[in-house]
């Protein structure tokens, strides 16, 4: 339909975020607008994926600090394996009217920031989807498509082939203390792959990073029912290391991350002790959620409604800047995002890197990363060390296009880690 290519242009230059050939990403476009969540439905855990056909269903929510309720809409735009507005129009892929109001929300209770949550669960009775492939759902106000508040990513998968996937140490011997190594073999049995080559392509994500993300694999070796994946270099990633913890769960008394707290009308600001490197540090496994969040507190009952939210104040002491690039905080608070969001300044009177985020309460996971501006990824061996043993979640991604589709069809999906089986 005409007004889509429309809105999609509008996107574009209206400063809707891509990386690439205008792919469209994870982005939050008001100031407002926090602690934006999206997953499967009943698992806050998981990747954003479902499977076509069945009653599985993408849970998003978020908080506006506005706190009195808005008219929010939302709309699906179906992407191909680039995350790029696939061309075809809504009305093939989706079942209703793209326009749905959200109507479950919640004002905050007992908080000193007073917020509105609002959450929404789909496919449901106004809109229901026809296709797989990569999808980016809008959230915007009053019919107002061309300047959305935010937008998220998730999948919808036909389940076609099976993954099975080896991660192991790098081959090369200079790389083998700090990279992990992914081969993995896509099965069709029980469907007809006629040029894999031109056909298939797959992308592999570690955690929920998309700055490192491996696009468009190809096999290597081509057998009657297998496709398999064995490189060397290509499929191979920094190993890392465990997540730092924050618990934000009360201000009521200073937890073991936390060194100072006080009050300036109307946020609570908790002082983070200062972090050290680890990059030469021997690896220490600890159980962490691989960078994701929960949000929780302990005084409260409902966790979204009755926590509060907090100004967080992170310090990592430098004698002196690091040359050539910046540093910056990631993982789920964060958004995952590498930008002016995430970015810590340099402090020269206190000798020190520092950042300030406006975080609900819960528990945390985050890790330093550095980045020059040259590169669009970013590494966290210079202060988190990388280590090949360390504890990584990795998800394929497999697309198959043929002659006669004119969209991207999501056939496969497999989540694997680098330590458990």
């Amino acid at each position: 339909m005409w007004y889509v290519r429309y809105v999609v242009l509008l996107l574009f230059v209206s400063g809707f975020q891509y990386s690439g050939a205008q792919s469209l990403n994870n982005f939050v476009y008001s100031q407002s607008i926090k602690t934006v969540m999206c997953h499967k439905e009943g698992w806050p855990m998981s990747y954003p994926v479902i499977q076509l056909g069945t009653d599985e269903k993408i849970e998003l929510s978020f908080d506006d600090l506005n706190n009195d309720s808005r008219s929010y809409y939302y709309s699906l735009v179906h992407c191909n394996s680039h995350w790029e507005p696939s061309d075809i129009s809504e009305q093939e892929y989706v079942n209703g009217i793209n326009q749905v109001p959200v109507l479950d929300f919640d004002f905050s209770f007992n908080t000193t920031v007073e917020y509105v949550h609002y959450k929404m669960q789909f496919p449901n009775e106004d809109i229901g989807i026809n296709y797989s492939g990569n999808y980016i759902i809008l959230v915007y106000e009053d019919f107002n498509r061309e300047a959305p508040v935010l937008a998220r990513r998730f999948m919808v998968v036909e389940r076609k082939v099976q993954v099975q996937s080896q991660i192991k140490f790098a081959m090369n011997s200079s790389l083998r203390k700090q990279q992990q190594d992914i081969n993995f073999t896509v099965t069709h049995r029980n469907f007809e792959i006629s040029n894999p080559l031109h056909e298939v392509t797959v992308s592999i994500y570690q955690n929920q990073r998309l700055d490192n993300a491996i696009h468009d694999i190809k096999p290597q070796f081509i057998k009657p029912e297998s496709l398999e994946y064995n490189y060397n270099r290509e499929t191979m990633f920094e190993g890392g290391n465990e997540f730092r913890w924050l618990d934000l769960r009360t201000y009521e008394f200073r937890t073991e991350d936390v060194s100072d707290i006080h009050f300036h009308d109307p946020y609570y600001h908790l002082d983070l002790k200062p972090d050290e490197s680890r990059n030469e540090k021997s690896y220490f496994f600890q159980n962490d959620f691989n960078g994701r969040y929960v949000i929780e507190n302990r005084e409260g009952r409902d966790p979204f409604t009755e926590s509060d939210y907090v100004l967080v104040h992170f310090f990592l002491p430098r004698n002196e800047p690091f040359a050539g690039g910046d540093i910056y905080i990631m993982g789920g608070l964060t958004n995952w995002r590498i930008d002016d969001s995430s970015v810590m300044r340099y402090n020269p009177q206190f000798k020190r890197y520092e950042k300030t985020l406006l975080l609900k309460q819960g528990f945390y996971n985050y890790l330093y990363a550095f980045k020059t501006p040259q590169t669009d990824q970013a590494t966290v061996s210079i202060l988190e060390g990388s280590y090949s043993e360390a504890e990584n979640d990795y998800l394929f991604l497999v697309y198959y296009r043929d002659i006669s589709d004119n969209y991207d069809r999501l056939i496969g999906v497999a989540q694997s880690n680098s330590v458990k089986p």
